[in-house]
């Protein structure tokens, strides 16, 4: 299996607001500054509801206070209601236009909504108005990186560090950027530079560890997530990370201690629960590892590799239904990407076919029976002798198509100038309900006279048709439905 690794970035710079120190004898607020600042100052504490309620009190004095909309915006964005914060940043907007910082929040909006395109424009509005906004350069630079456009992320940090040359978080995005690019001498520079600037910042010790974990040397990739867990002891991605490196390793029981406890540290951590689900695959232990799995895609359902190696675990358990059901989900969550591992889904459908007996579910009727009303109430005129039988097939194993069988007046239709099947693709795996769907169709020439019909598939068959077949004009009444 192969192993990944997400290194750590740092993606938003945010924008704060600076209560400065007022002498109250020689500047007198008015209501509306005095609920702001007030605002301000529980934002900045985290009390993101009472910063909310000011800000609502400093509009209802006026409504055209700009800094208000964006203060309580901020909150709003602070409590992940987006479409909240993102109606205030546009009216904050509206009102001052030229104001460099209002661009920057609604980036940050859009940027943590993903809609990076969008981000970059007001970036770009923030800059345009401000050529020195560091702030704008950094967070164009981490919307571009999630683009994958490092090149022009390089560019903005490069410009950052003209503006700043002591920006450590510059020096580590850029390091990371290069990183990306495979520049690993250059990007382990950015990365001891940020550590000279603030030794005590983790996110570039990850980093640094991640450079050397993607060079394979395992051992100075532990040593640099251990310094990053000395400065944060309670990072959950640098337990992630360096379990990652003793797995790679062959350190099984110290990686298992280190995904444990990064998962202890934060339940959320998908990254954690597959690396240790693909450990448990590695030691044999499939029923581990599916469960370990299964938790990592109910945080991130997007990530392709987590369905290819559940995939591999169920295969590994000779489960090969649901290794063809995650092996097709990997390759359509992850692209061309994972086309290599298709050979496996292959290999398990091979081996359904040939280990498993198929066990049909439920058999219904699309013709001559298309409304389920008429099934059982109502008639059906046929106006020829011949008829379009359409049945589709669902099963919890692929069809086997020679097993379908034609029963008219009970008895098995095998004469080719009464039946005449049509030709249809092969039973296609639905992803949705983990069925194979299969549709039968046959020309049937009914006999003269009263008769029944239904299409059986192993012990189970569809609804019965009672057909009275009286030229020129056929009538057909339906019977029941009894099925085994």
């Amino acid at each position: 299996m192969k192993h990944l690794l997400k290194p750590v970035y740092i993606f938003t710079v945010l924008f704060a607001f600076y209560i400065s120190m007022l002498n109250a004898q020689s500047l007198q607020l008015s209501p509306t500054e005095v609920y702001i600042n007030s605002a301000i100052t529980k934002e900045n504490s985290g009390d993101y509801k009472a910063a909310i309620d000011d800000c609502n009190k400093a509009l209802s004095r006026d409504s055209l206070s700009a800094m208000a909309y964006v203060v309580r915006g901020r909150a709003y964005h602070d409590l992940d209601l987006d479409k909240k914060a993102m109606a205030d940043y546009n009216k904050a907007i509206a009102i001052a236009p030229r104001n460099p910082s209002f661009y920057l929040n609604r980036g940050d909006a859009y940027k943590k909504m993903k809609l990076y395109n969008e981000a970059i424009i007001d970036y770009n509005k923030a800059i345009a108005l401000k050529d020195s906004y560091i702030a704008a350069y950094v967070n164009r630079a981490n919307a571009k990186s999630s683009l994958e456009l490092y090149g022009e992320a390089i560019e903005d940090n490069n410009k950052v560090i003209e503006l700043d040359g002591k920006n450590f978080i510059a020096y580590n995005n850029r390091g990371y950027e290069k990183m990306k690019l495979g520049y690993y001498t250059e990007a382990i520079a950015d990365f001891d530079r940020c550590i000279e600037l603030n030794p005590n910042y983790e996110n570039a010790y990850n980093n640094k560890g991640s450079v050397y974990l993607w060079q394979g040397n395992y051992a100075d990739a532990i040593t640099e997530y251990s310094r990053a867990l000395k400065f944060s002891p309670k990072s959950s991605k640098a337990f992630t990370n360096r379990g990652l490196a003793e797995f790679k390793s062959g350190s099984f029981n110290d990686a298992e201690v280190d995904y444990e406890t990064a998962i202890d540290l934060d339940e959320s951590n998908a990254y954690a629960y597959l690396n240790l689900g693909e450990l448990k695959l590695s030691l044999h232990d499939f029923k581990a590892a599916i469960k370990a799995i299964n938790k990592a895609i109910a945080i991130d359902s997007t990530d392709a590799r987590a369905y290819n190696s559940l995939g591999f675990a169920y295969f590994k358990s000779a489960d090969y239904r649901h290794a063809v059901l995650y092996y097709n989900r990997a390759v359509t969550k992850g692209g061309s990407m994972y086309k290599p591992y298709y050979q496996y889904s292959n290999e398990a459908l091979y081996a359904l076919k040939q280990h498993t007996k198929a066990d049909c579910n439920v058999l219904q009727w699309i013709s001559p029976v298309e409304d389920v009303n008429k099934l059982y109430h109502g008639a059906i005129e046929v106006n020829r002798q011949q008829l379009l039988v359409r049945v589709k097939v669902l099963s919890a194993q692929p069809v086997n198509k020679q097993n379908i069988r034609l029963m008219i007046n009970n008895q098995a239709v095998a004469d080719i100038g009464k039946v005449n099947v049509v030709a249809t693709p092969d039973a296609q795996l639905n992803n949705a309900t983990e069925t194979y769907e299969y549709e039968y169709r046959a020309l049937v020439q009914v006999p003269m006279g009263k008769n029944t019909i239904k299409i059986t598939y192993g012990k189970k068959h569809t609804p019965e048709l009672a057909v009275n077949c009286q030229l020129p004009v056929s009538q057909a009444a339906l019977s029941p439905a009894t099925v085994n």
